[in-house]
């Protein structure tokens, strides 16, 4: 049953920080590869070549090694590995998502629990948060920023569900009672998502919505039930943007949080017995084939002229929309910040994402044909920043992969997007099955439109669901295998030695990082009562993970913290010898040099960290005062850090 078990692993993610961790990640990754082989054995597991999905498996097979190979060239390997691990991750979910026989039953009972599961998952996040008295540990900036601690992570988790949720609550095939569940559930998902109040969901959901209607089946039934649900949704509008404006204005969050909780209750309830009853109508009416095509038709055009309307009523509404335009290019090209106290869908807030593709694009002009590496952008960025953001990440699937694989991953990688496309558009199958396949890549599309702005390929529990969406969708438009090729059994042992050789291989990939990982983690936890176990265990962390310089900073760390200065400078020296572009080790070791009272050794390593991140305040702070002689307040550093990093959380750095 690899459906299920992939269900409970996504829903795990969803629950704990998105899976961002490497050591939440790596265990369901070794779980995913051994699944496969497992599911090649079994001849529910297609093995069919002259299939687009088969096209599909193989760009992502070679974009995957191409990911791997870019460890060789790329600055930091320890990230190129991780990121590359990752990759694997995904080609395996597709793989195992697109070769399953399933039939529009299972389907549906899939995509509808891991709705309904996602949906719970953010329910009770939020009530957990109201009923422990502490409903602002779930909010960054006072807008929703958990489970997975990222307010735009936030809004994709519970939107990518939100299109095969719809369309299955629209069709009569669906039990009465299911159907008011479901619209329900899409209420809930759509509601949970506005308290993140991403901006970048508020431009992603227009575009997505269109997608939507035109890749439906029978599009006016999706339309209506799509624009029924929204308008319930939309009477508990005021209460979930009234978090924000509490937290803004600096009243009570908990009677806000509690409002706007009790107002997705009551709009959940009312839906579902609503839902329900409108349902059992719905399949006591029956009209004729062309008056159900003439109705489908009205709806289209009715909903096409009033999307012409608005559009003209809200350009005329713009007091000038080329300034306005105008305005909002420099916002976006400059970062310029303002403010609004009512919503952050209408801040002004600035963002850096311009700058971010900048550096992405510069280093893309760089290195055209292979990129810089697989998950490498960090250093790239802080040489040639100019705002004082530190991501890891260009925000940006597109740039991403530009920039870090090269014309040749990204050739590899968005020919699979094509071919996965392509895999389900099919002629022939019945309605219904086209439909939740249609809307399955739908909430694929949404991944891949709201991901052009933000980095969401390092978020499993967000990158993966769409994975499976889009791997579902092709197995549902393929042909099942026939009941004798199933009793058959053809032999199979060659596919699943080969696959079990690969798996084998991607096993020592994961779990070196992973047992890295889960040591690093100890370590860091528990150093202030036990340092030398710590020790002990950062040295088996290096050893397990021999490209990571990650160890060495933390154990450098600690040491500085001890004031055991002589083990700081060996540590950062050998966190600098996995990675000599680690602007951080060289601050931290020239800081040690000059402790052990080697002032000229103190400048060099403390000028060359300036190099690497030339915006730094603190290396020309200490780089001051070594060259007066001066002191060094460590706790002081440690302090300026932790403030600017609460900061960056909040969005007001």
């Amino acid at each position: 049953m690899p459906l299920p078990a992939v269900l409970a692993l996504l829903l795990y993610w969803a629950s704990d920080e998105g899976g961002f961790r490497p050591a939440l990640w790596y265990p369901g990754a070794l779980i995913v590869v051994w699944l496969l082989v497992i599911c090649v054995a079994n001849p529910m597991f297609s093995l069919g070549r002259r299939e687009w999905r088969s096209a599909a498996l193989a760009f992502f097979a070679l974009f995957a090694l191409w990911s791997f190979l870019s460890i060789i060239w790329a600055t930091v390997k320890g990230d190129s590995w991780d990121g590359a691990n990752q990759t694997l991750l995904y080609f395996t979910i597709y793989a195992i998502f697109s070769r399953w026989s399933t039939n529009v039953r299972i389907a549906s009972l899939f995509v509808s629990l891991y709705a309904i599961g996602v949906a719970l998952v953010g329910f009770v996040t939020i009530e957990s948060a109201l009923h422990g008295g502490h409903p602002v540990s779930v909010l960054l900036g006072w807008r929703l920023a958990a489970p997975i601690g990222y307010q735009n992570g936030e809004a994709a988790l519970f939107l990518i569900p939100l299109w095969p949720v719809l369309y299955l609550a629209s069709r009569k095939e669906v039990p009465p009672l299911v159907r008011g569940l479901l619209a329900a559930t899409a209420s809930l998902l759509a509601q949970i998502a506005v308290l993140a109040q991403s901006r970048g969901s508020m431009y992603s959901f227009p575009i997505v919505f269109l997608v939507f209607v035109l890749l439906s089946s029978d599009r006016g039934r999706a339309l209506v039930t799509a624009l029924a649900v929204l308008a319930a949704s939309a009477f508990n509008l005021s209460a979930l943007l009234g978090v924000f404006r509490a937290g803004e204005r600096g009243d009570a969050i908990a009677p806000a949080m509690t409002h706007a909780r009790n107002g997705m209750i009551i709009v959940f309830l009312c839906l579902l017995v609503l839902g329900t009853l409108a349902a059992a109508l719905d399949r006591r009416v029956s009209l004729a084939e062309r008056t159900a095509r003439r109705l489908d038709r009205g709806v289209l055009a009715a909903f096409g002229l009033a999307l012409v309307l608005v559009s003209a009523i809200a350009l005329i509404a713009v007091d000038s929309p080329t300034r306005s335009a105008r305005n909002a290019w420099h916002n976006f090209t400059t970062g310029a910040a303002g403010g609004s106290n009512s919503s952050h869908f209408t801040s002004l807030y600035g963002t850096n994402r311009y700058d971010f593709w900048r550096v992405a694009a510069d280093e893309f002009r760089s290195h055209p044909l292979v990129g810089i590496g697989t998950n490498n952008f960090a250093t790239e960025y802080l040489q040639l920043r100019r705002s004082n953001e530190e991501p890891s990440d260009p925000h940006s699937i597109e740039m991403r992969v530009l920039s870090q694989a090269g014309v040749v991953g990204f050739v590899l990688f968005f020919a699979f997007l094509a071919t996965a496309f392509v895999a389900v558009r099919r002629r022939g199958i019945d309605p219904f099955r086209r439909g939740l396949a249609a809307s399955l890549v739908v909430g694929a599309t949404y991944w891949l439109v709201h991901g052009s702005v933000e980095w969401f390929w390092e978020i499993p529990a967000i990158t993966a669901a769409a994975m499976a969406f889009l791997g579902l969708a092709a197995a549902m438009t393929a042909d099942a295998p026939r009941d004798e090729a199933v009793e058959r059994r053809p032999d199979r042992r060659m596919p699943v030695v080969a696959v079990a050789v690969v798996a084998l291989v991607a096993s020592a990939s994961y779990g070196a990082p992973w047992l890295s990982a889960r040591y690093v983690d100890t370590a860091s936890q528990s150093w202030r009562s036990s340092p030398s176990q710590a020790y002990r265990m950062l040295n088996r962390a290096r050893a397990l993970d021999p490209l990571s310089e990650r160890p060495d900073l933390i154990a450098g760390t600690i040491a500085e913290r001890r004031h055991d200065y002589g083990r700081m400078k060996v540590f950062f020296g050998r966190a600098l010898n996995r990675n000599e572009a680690n602007w951080y080790a060289r601050f931290e070791l020239g800081i040690a040099e000059y402790l052990t009272g080697d002032r000229p050794a103190a400048l060099d390593q403390l000028e060359r960290a300036k190099a690497l991140n030339p915006l730094e305040p603190m290396t020309r702070l200490v780089i001051r005062r070594v060259r007066g002689h001066k002191a060094i307040d460590l706790a002081a550093i440690d302090r300026a850090f932790l403030a600017r990093t609460r900061l960056y959380a909040l969005g007001k750095a």
